[in-house]
């Protein structure tokens, strides 16, 4: 008795440390960092052979490194919709990404977000880059919790300012023939808050640029910064010297992959690491290194056109591993041990929770969809943080679900028939097990559809065509008052 007393209060006692820790004075620092459209294998830590990351790699080997980090959703806008509200997109009618970005129907309603919650905890918030979730006042970033925000609205941006020599001219005013929804996004001014600003460098440059100036503006306080790079996502851009350190020639052989456009991709994501260097080495310059966590992801899987996601089958855009799964690692200096490889299922969700978490918040509390996975990633605990993820990878709210239960993973709903795979033994979808398992198909199926049944209706249906708006905060840009298409 007096054994199993002991026990039970030493086990009390760590959980207490274990909080206090969390929610005291060394509430740290925390650093997400999203790349866009980057490869499961274009990281050096995952395999790849002819793109350096090597500061990416750091994050690795002093920290942990996901094998089965999911993201929520395998397209930009509702990808991060999940990841910044911390819950499933298809929960408040998030299905697809703002193709018109001046509609105000379209993009994140005001809510909750992991940041204002940050900000409730104490921390100053910023973000950096790509934002993709409307325009409006109501969907600036500055209304959803961000304290600074230094990037642009749209789904992308062009990497050169829009006077540079390469675009000929074809962005200077009078356009002479409409833009397509492409650039009408990808030309919209680069803001501070709620104001344009000149640049005048390489785009992945700028925004590091800004993520410094965060970073020693915001030393002396607990601060949570969002770096949501756009690279590599379209369009292919580099600088030429770049380019030049990425012959076509000596790029890895990629099925469906142009070795010209390897080469500029590849140019991008080391842009992205050289700039993720700079980030981590102001972070050790400013002495916060010990006391700042630092998150790494991809918003999705590779696009099929430019990116490598192999092992994994599928890309950018569908419900196979290539489009959901991600590489995914954290840096948490003094509580993580150096080089920790786990393979259980994490999600983008869980960054959220986690973050709350060591802020001095309650995840669950605050209707958070994720977990704490401090226990799993310390390894206090090597039980894995989910038996079973979900996802809603439809474009609206008909029944287009994906289920992944232990080593089985389910594609079913929308179009054509059940696909089930043991990604155990077969981690690229090659055998569809559908029809050798029908009663676990069956009750994989309800269990999703269980899951699924508090959706909620689409925020926006249609709304395609090309919308231009008026706003203050694009006078002078090429979209101000423009007529209609």
């Amino acid at each position: 008795m007096k054994k199993n007393s002991y026990s039970v209060l030493l086990a009390i006692l760590l959980g207490i440390t274990f909080q206090v820790s969390s929610v005291g004075a060394e509430r740290p620092n925390i650093i997400v960092i999203m790349a866009d459209d980057l490869g499961y294998n274009d990281v050096g830590c995952y395999g790849c052979k002819d793109i350096p990351t090597p500061h990416i790699d750091s994050l690795a080997k002093e920290g942990v490194r996901f094998t089965s980090g999911y993201v929520t959703w395998p397209m930009c806008g509702p990808s991060r919709a999940g990841f910044l509200t911390g819950k499933h997109q298809s929960k408040f009618g998030y299905y697809k990404n703002v193709s018109a970005p001046f509609n105000p129907a379209q993009g994140l309603p005001k809510m909750e977000t992991i940041a204002s919650l940050l900000q409730k905890q104490g921390y100053v918030t910023g973000g950096v880059g790509k934002w993709h979730m409307g325009t409006t006042d109501d969907q600036h970033p500055n209304a959803m919790g961000f304290d600074d925000w230094f990037g642009f609205l749209g789904g992308g941006l062009m990497y050169f300012p829009l006077d540079h020599p390469s675009y000929k001219g074809r962005f200077t005013p009078p356009i002479k023939r409409p833009m397509n929804h492409k650039y009408l996004q990808h030309t919209l001014p680069v803001i501070h808050n709620r104001e344009p600003v000149e640049w005048d460098q390489y785009l992945t440059r700028e925004l590091t640029d800004a993520g410094i100036r965060f970073l020693e503006k915001n030393q002396e306080s607990p601060f949570f910064l969002f770096m949501s790079y756009n690279a590599p996502h379209l369009d292919l851009e580099a600088p030429e010297e770049t380019i030049a350190k990425f012959p076509a020639d000596k790029m890895t052989v990629v099925p469906g992959v142009k070795p010209g456009v390897r080469s500029v991709y590849g140019a991008m994501v080391f842009e992205m690491d050289e700039g993720i260097g700079q980030l981590l080495a102001t972070v050790d310059e400013l002495e916060l290194s010990k006391k700042t966590v630092v998150w790494f992801l991809s918003d999705n899987g590779g696009m099929r056109a430019t990116s490598d996601n192999r092992p994994l089958r599928g890309t950018k855009g569908n419900a196979y591993e290539g489009g959901l799964r991600v590489p995914m690692i954290v840096k948490w200096p003094g509580k993580i041990p150096h080089g920790l490889v786990l393979g259980d299922m994490v999600t983008s969700l869980d960054i959220g929770a986690t973050s709350i978490a060591m802020a001095g918040g309650d995840p669950e509390q605050a209707g958070l969809h994720g977990k704490d996975i401090r226990p799993y990633m310390t390894q206090q605990s090597t039980e894995a943080p989910h038996e079973v993820l979900f996802w809603h990878t439809g474009q609206n709210a008909n029944s287009a679900g994906v289920i992944r239960e232990g080593d089985f993973k389910l594609i079913s709903g929308g179009r054509g028939n059940p696909e089930l795979y043991n990604l155990k033994d077969d981690l690229g979808e090659t055998t569809n097990l559908a029809a050798s398992y029908p009663e676990k198909v069956e009750a994989m199926r309800a269990r999703w559809l269980e899951w699924d049944k508090d959706k909620q209706p689409p925020l926006w249906t249609g709304g395609e065509n090309i919308q231009y708006a008026d706003y203050d905060w694009l006078k002078g840009s090429l979209h101000y008052k423009a007529k209609s298409e």
